[in-house]
This record gives C-alpha cells, structure tokens and sequence, in this order.
C-alpha cells in the first residue's frame, strides 16, 4: 500500500473518497467495505455494481476476508451475483429490496446441507434466483418448475466434481450452470463469464481435490 490523498473509487461499491492509501495497482477498498459483515457486503456490492458478469461479480466479492473458505454466505452469493446481474442487463424487476430477499432466503439453509439434505446451498442459491427474478411460488406452474429446473441443473454440475465439499467450486460451477440455464430456457445470455481457473483459492483449501476439480489448473 502507499500513501495517497487523491479521490478514489472503492473497487467493491463504487463510493468514490479521499484515500489514505491506495494499493499499487490502484485498487482501493473504503472502510465501510473492509469492515462488512458477508450478508451487508454482498447487499452492498450488487446494489451498486453495473457488471453484468456473475462470476466476475462472485469472484470480487469472495476474495474478500469476511466470506470464509467454506461457508453458507455463499448460498446467497451466488443468488444475489445472478439477480445484480439480470437488473443490469435490464431483465426482470429487480430493485434493492430484492437482495434483502435473496439474503434472507439463503440463509435459512443449513450449513453443510450439501452432506446433511443432499442440497448443496450453492445451487439451491440458482434455484432463489430463479424463483425470485419470475415471481414464483408454491402455488406457480412454469415459474415453479424453472426454479426447481435450475436448482437441478445447477446441482447436477456441482455433484460432478465430487468431495469433499468446496465452497468456491460449489460456487463456480453453479454460476456456470446458471448462465447455461438462463440463456436456453429464457434467451438470456449474461457477458461472458470470467474463467474462475486456475483457481485462486487452491492454496487456502486444506481439502482440495487437486487435479480432480475441474477448477484446479
């Protein structure tokens, strides 16, 4: 880092300030951003973001320290990176208040549902999505089924790679299989998706599967 006191924009939400330092490649962090718990950081990000890429949105937000290697703030990561991105493309009505709703959804599933339900959180994350972005509900016909479509593909995917479990693969391969989902079954394409490989987080992940992740090289 290096002493500054010119204005700058915060790499994650965008508030431009006078900074007191700013790393040599010119990235700076505002306070309220280093300081975010997960849930206030991804509502703050995808509120203010126009990226239209979910994956590079994702890949942003967990490098931060308050996601963990593993943890259940990406079950709404996942939901709330697909929901920023459909409101910049300008698909569907999606408003602040949708992240509030993606949020608290995803945390009512169990950490570690992957092992305990057989639903890895990050999929059921597409399935929110979905669900959100096309109004469904129990008592909806197509809507109802497209989410439990994109929680399967999505689910499908991440089953794949086998375990044991990795939150930032779960992560990956759900957002991929997503864009997937949403180009063939609603003619939405996203960016193209940044490529998550080689993976960053390989050297923090005490349980990586190495080669057998196909996120690895």
């Amino acid at each position: 880092m290096s002493p500054s006191s010119e204005i700058v924009a915060c790499s994650l939400c965008g508030k431009r300030e006078r900074a007191d330092y700013v790393c040599p490649d010119g990235h700076y962090i505002c306070e309220e951003c280093r300081l975010a718990p997960p849930d206030r950081l991804v509502k703050k990000v995808c509120e203010a973001t126009k990226e239209t890429d979910p994956m590079k949105m994702a890949l942003l937000l967990i490098k931060h320290p308050a996601i963990q290697m593993h943890g259940p703030e990406h079950h709404y990561l996942v939901s709330c990176a697909l929901l920023a991105a459909l409101r910049n493309l300008g698909k569907f009505k999606i408003d602040d208040s949708t992240f509030d709703k993606a949020i608290s959804r995803g945390k009512r599933i169990l950490f570690g549902s992957c092992g305990l339900w057989g639903v890895c959180g990050a999929a059921a994350g597409v399935g929110i999505a979905v669900s959100i972005a096309t109004k469904a509900n129990m008592m909806s016909d197509k809507e109802r089924s497209l989410s439990m479509q994109a929680t399967s593909e999505a689910l499908n995917e991440i089953a794949k790679i086998g375990g044991p479990r990795c939150c930032k693969a779960s992560t990956f391969a759900a957002i991929e299989a997503a864009a997937k989902f949403f180009e063939r079954k609603l003619g939405i394409k996203f960016s193209s998706l940044e490529n998550p490989r080689p993976c960053y987080f390989k050297v923090l992940n005490e349980e990586c599967l190495g080669d057998r992740c196909p996120y690895f090289r």
